[in-house]
């Protein structure tokens, strides 16, 4: 749900990913989630979604995207066709 939030406001919110939220909503907004509360996402401003998938990242353990796959991520995007492209990056 908040992916889709910020897919949908996100590119027509200034400096959504540049601008900080308030510390305490963003405290309290992430507590709420990871809660398992009800939250109702699309009463929250852009700019306090972006700031919770940005700490969300930050805090992964391991990286989204290893260095040792780098090659084959490459290669995969040289693909002609967009299935094909999809296919290699889940691969």
């Amino acid at each position: 749900d908040l992916l889709a939030l910020l897919h949908q406001h996100g590119p027509s919110t200034e400096g959504i990913f540049r601008l900080a939220a308030g510390e305490r909503a963003s405290r309290e907004l992430r507590e709420a989630l990871d809660s398992g509360a009800e939250v109702d996402l699309e009463s929250q401003p852009a700019h306090l979604l972006a700031v919770i998938l940005k700490d969300f990242l930050r805090k992964i353990p391991s990286k989204l995207l290893e260095a040792e796959l780098y090659e084959e991520w490459m290669s995969a995007l040289q693909r002609t066709s967009r299935q094909e492209r999809l296919a290699g990056l889940k691969e």
